[in-house]
């Protein structure tokens, strides 16, 4: 993201850039936002549980489950290792990985103050 040069940008009422006033840091600002991606991202190496809640013990197994249910890939996970299953292991086509990020944010909601889809579905 870049520095603003000039206006105000809000989100939730609270400036996160101006030219004239105290704004907030860029870390900050990218703390509040949360992207799915046109083309999945999974941290390689990693178990399911990790690429849904990438912030341990934030999010309890039972609130992943509802989720992956939410979006229809519980059973694929659940068949496939479970939450603590190896995330490259995981057959899913493209759009079900989609979903998967869609899960993350989804569960990433209570500390995201602005979602971007970026072609979510257009895979």
């Amino acid at each position: 993201m870049m520095e603003v040069r000039s206006g105000r940008i809000t989100l939730n009422g609270v400036e996160i850039a101006s030219s004239s006033a105290p704004s907030l840091s860029a870390e900050d600002v990218r703390s509040r936002i949360n992207v799915v991606p046109q083309d999945p991202f999974l941290v390689p190496n990693s178990t399911v549980r990790f690429n849904i809640d990438p912030f341990p013990g934030t999010t309890t197994d039972e609130e992943i489950v509802s989720v992956l249910q939410r979006v229809g890939l519980w059973d694929a996970v659940r068949d496939q290792g479970g939450l603590g299953g190896d995330v490259d292991a995981l057959a899913l086509s493209a759009g079900q990985k989609q979903l998967l990020c869609l899960a993350r944010a989804m569960v990433g909601r209570k500390r995201c103050d602005l979602l971007v889809l970026d072609e979510a579905t257009s895979r």
